[in-house]
C-alpha cells in the first residue's frame, strides 16, 4: 500500500453541486481538480444518467461550476469563453457570461451576458433570479461610451492605491474589502434580455429561494454597522412589490419556503445561546410569526474535512417536507421536517453530507461516507436508513491503493460528561515500539470531529505518529447546552482536552508522553495559544489562523462586533478584564513550548495581528518560535488555499514536528 503523503490531496477529485433535471432522468454536477502547474483548481461539469448511474464529462473547460437546469434537456452555466467580454472585463467592466448546452450533444452556445458579477442563480420560468456583487464606489462602466469609459477607468484605477472605510464590517474573509459593497438581488428576463435590480439600496442579500411567482430572501440593510439579525422578505415577480415577513432586528433566519400556502422558516431569536443557537421552526400566518417546533439540533453540516468543495444547498423542500442536513454528535445525515415540525432521520451512516437535492421524493447528495472522500449518492424515496446508493467512484482507485489508517473510537467521562475519543495509530503499528503523537483540535468551536477521512491526519499517521482528537464542550452536534462556551473559553474546554490526552496515554502505552505535539486552527489556534501558556506537556505546537487577544481581535475582524464580543461575554469598555482573562496573550509569559505559527495575511476572520502578537511575545520571552505568513490567502488556506501554499503549509508542519518530536 502507498503511504499518504503531503501532496496526495492534489490527486483526489471533488464532485460537488449535484442537481437533478426536472424530469428526474439526468443529474449534473461539477468536479473540482487540482491544477498543480497553474497553482489553482479547475472545474468542469459532468452529466449522469440517473437510471443507470453512468456518468460522463459534459464540458471541457477549466472554470465551469455554476449552473442550473433550464429544462430537462438543457443546462445553463457560467463561463468566461467570449473574447469580447474578456476584453471588457480586462478594461474594468464587470460581466458574467452564460452559455446554454443540450445534454444530448452539440457544443455550448453563448446565451447572454449581464453587466454584473453573478454569485448565484435560480430559475423562475422565463426569468433568472440572481445575486450580484454590487460596489457603490465603482462607476457603471458598461453604460458609458468608449471615451468616457477610458477616462472613468483611469480615474477609478488611481483610487485603488488606498481604501476608505466608513462602515463595519469593512472587510470580510474570502471577499476582501467590502466597505460599501453589497450582494443584491436581480432579475434577468430571458425574453426581454433586460436585467433589473430588485432589492433595496444598501441591503445585503444573504440567501434567497424561488417560490412560484415570488422570491423569498433574507436581507440586512445597513449603512454604518451591519446588524447580526436579518429580515425575511418576499418580492412578487409579477409586479415587483416587496413584503416584510420578519422585520430586521428580531431574528436570524436560516431557511424559508412556502408549504400549504404558508411561509415556514427555520430561525432563532438567539436570546439564550447567541449567534450559533440551533434554529426552530416558525410559520407566518396573517402577518404573525408563530412558533411551530423546537429541535435543539444543528441544522447544517459541522463535520470537519480538508477534502471537499461545497456547492449547492444544505436545505431543500418539496410539497410535503423540508429536507435538511443535520449534525448528530459525530456525523451529519439528512432529516425531513413536516409542516408540523416533526423531524425524522432518513439516513444513518457515518460520514458527512455536504449538499443535497430532491426530486419526486428521491434525495441526491454529495458527501463523504465512512473513511471515503467525497462522492455522489442517492437515497431513493421509501428506502430505509441504510439504503444509500453510491453513484460515483472518482476516488475509489486511489483510496484502494493508499494506506488509509483506521480510526479507533471510545467514550470516556470527565466530570460526569461523556466525551468521544478518536485515535489513529501510526501506519505499520508495532505494539512493542513507542511513537510520538499529535493532539489535533478543530475550529469553530462549534464544529465537530468524527471518524472520517482527513488528509492532514492521515498524512501524519502514515509518517509514524499517533493522531488523536475529541470534541470538547463547545462542539456541535449535541445541542445548545453542550455547545455553549460563552464567557468560558480556556476553562472547561481546556480541561476536556487535557483529560482526553490523559485518557489516550492510559489506553495506548505505546504513545510516548514526552513526544507529544498539538495542532489546531481558528478556535483550534486559540487553543494552541492557550495551551502553551497553561502547560509544557507538549514538546511542540502548531498554531494556525489563531486567536491570542480578544480585545484586538474584536476590533479587527469581520465578525468582531458580533461573534467575538458575544463569545467572551464582554467588550473592551464594559468587561475588559473578562476579555483579557480569556486571551492567550495574557499567559504568554509562562510559555516554554516551541511553537510554529501559520497565518494568512488576508485572513479577516482571525486577523494576522493576533498571530503576530503571540509570536512576538514568545520571541520576547526567549521561546523558540517560527512564523510562516502566506500572502494572498485567507481563513480557508488549509482547505481551499492555492495548492502550492497548501503543500508548503503541510511541509512546515511536518518539519516542525519532525524536529521536536522525532529528533534524537
Amino acid at each position: 500500500m502507498k503511504s499518504i503523503g503531503i501532496k496526495d490531496f492534489m490527486n483526489y477529485k471533488y464532485p460537488t453541486g449535484i442537481t437533478v433535471a426536472p424530469d428526474g432522468k439526468h443529474g449534473a454536477f461539477a468536479v473540482v481538480t487540482v491544477n498543480e502547474a497553474d497553482n489553482k483548481y479547475d472545474s468542469c461539469l459532468w452529466l449522469m444518467d440517473m437510471e443507470s448511474a453512468s456518468y460522463r464529462m459534459l464540458t471541457s473547460g477549466k472554470n465551469e461550476r455554476k449552473f442550473i437546469w433550464l429544462n430537462s434537456e438543457e443546462i445553463l452555466f457560467v463561463a468566461n469563453r467570449d473574447k469580447t467580454y474578456a476584453e471588457k472585463i480586462k478594461n474594468g467592466e464587470e460581466w458574467t457570461c452564460f452559455y446554454k448546452m443540450n445534454i444530448h450533444g452539440g457544443e455550448a452556445e453563448f446565451a447572454f451576458a449581464v453587466p454584473h458579477f453573478v454569485t448565484a442563480m435560480k430559475l423562475a420560468e422565463d426569468k433568472l433570479i440572481l445575486t450580484i456583487a454590487y460596489d457603490y464606489s465603482r462607476p457603471d462602466f458598461a453604460s458609458m461610451d468608449a471615451a468616457a469609459r477610458a477616462e472613468a477607468v483611469k480615474a477609478w484605477k488611481e483610487e485603488m492605491d488606498y481604501e476608505v472605510f466608513d462602515e463595519h464590517p469593512f472587510w470580510a474573509n474570502g471577499m476582501g474589502v467590502v466597505n460599501k459593497k453589497r450582494m443584491r438581488l436581480a432579475v434577468y428576463d430571458m425574453m426581454s434580455q433586460k436585467t433589473e435590480i430588485i432589492s433595496p439600496d444598501y441591503e445585503n442579500v444573504e440567501k434567497f429561494w424561488v417560490e412560484g411567482d415570488s422570491v423569498l430572501y433574507t436581507g440586512n440593510l445597513y449603512t454604518e454597522k451591519r446588524d447580526q439579525y436579518q429580515g425575511l422578505y418576499r418580492i412578487s415577480l409579477a409586479d415587483g412589490s416587496r413584503e416584510t415577513l420578519v422585520p430586521q432586528g428580531n431574528m436570524r433566519v436560516d431557511y424559508a419556503c412556502v408549504m400549504d400556502g404558508k411561509v415556514l422558516f427555520l430561525g432563532s431569536d438567539m436570546e439564550l445561546y447567541g449567534i450559533n443557537e440551533n434554529p426552530e421552526l416558525y410559520a407566518i400566518e396573517d402577518n404573525e410569526i408563530n412558533f411551530v417546533a423546537e429541535f435543539d439540533t444543528s441544522v447544517k453540516n459541522s463535520i470537519g474535512c480538508d477534502c471537499k468543495f461545497v456547492d449547492g444547498p444544505g436545505i431543500v423542500h418539496d410539497e410535503d417536507y423540508i429536507y435538511a442536513i443535520v449534525t448528530l454528535r459525530k456525523q451529519s445525515v439528512i432529516a425531513k421536517i413536516d409542516k408540523h415540525g416533526v423531524m425524522t432521520l432518513i439516513n444513518d451512516r457515518q460520514g458527512s453530507v455536504h449538499a443535497i437535492d430532491v426530486n419526486d421524493g428521491n434525495l441526491y447528495f454529495a458527501g463523504a461516507r465512512d473513511l471515503g472522500i467525497t462522492e455522489i449518492y442517492a437515497l431513493e424515496k421509501g428506502a430505509d436508513a441504510g439504503g444509500e446508493k453510491k453513484l460515483t467512484s472518482f476516488n475509489d482507485e486511489i483510496l484502494s491503493e493508499s494506506n488509509v489508517c483506521p480510526i479507533e473510537e471510545f467514550t470516556f467521562y470527565y466530570k460526569d460528561v461523556e466525551l468521544d475519543g478518536y485515535v489513529m495509530k501510526p501506519a505499520d503499528f508495532d505494539p512493542n515500539k513507542t511513537y510520538p503523537g499529535i493532539l489535533t483540535v478543530h475550529g469553530g468551536p462549534r464544529t465537530t470531529f468524527g471518524p472520517t477521512f482527513f488528509h492532514e491526519s492521515q498524512m501524519f499517521a502514515n509518517m509514524g505518529y499517533f493522531v488523536f482528537f475529541t470534541n470538547p464542550v463547545g462542539s456541535d452536534g449535541r445541542g445548545n447546552v453542550f455547545a455553549d462556551l460563552i464567557g468560558r473559553y480556556g476553562t472547561v474546554d481546556y480541561d476536556n482536552l487535557m483529560a482526553f490526552t490523559d485518557e489516550v496515554l492510559k489506553r495506548y502505552p505505546q504513545l510516548d508522553e514526552k513526544r507529544l505535539g498539538m495542532m489546531g486552527g481558528s478556535y483550534g489556534g486559540f487553543m494552541a495559544n492557550w495551551i502553551i501558556g497553561q502547560t509544557d506537556r507538549f514538546a511542540a505546537v502548531v498554531s494556525q489562523r489563531s486567536i491570542s487577544n480578544w480585545i484586538t481581535l474584536s476590533m479587527t475582524t469581520d465578525i468582531g462586533f458580533t461573534f467575538d464580543i458575544e463569545q467572551v461575554a464582554g467588550d473592551p469598555w464594559n468587561n475588559l478584564e473578562n476579555m483579557w482573562m480569556q486571551s492567550p496573550l495574557k499567559w504568554a509569559h509562562r510559555a516554554k513550548t516551541p511553537t510554529l505559527f501559520i497565518q494568512s495575511d488576508q485572513d479577516y476572520r482571525c486577523y494576522m495581528a493576533d498571530a503576530l502578537q503571540m509570536f512576538t511575545a514568545l520571541k520576547y520571552y526567549g521561546v523558540e518560535a517560527r512564523m510562516c505568513l502566506f500572502h494572498g490567502e485567507n481563513h480557508e488556506l488549509s482547505r481551499a488555499g492555492k495548492p502550492k501554499h497548501r503543500v508548503r503549509r503541510l511541509t512546515e508542519m511536518v518539519n516542525w514536528f519532525e524536529k521536536y518530536l522525532k529528533a534524537e
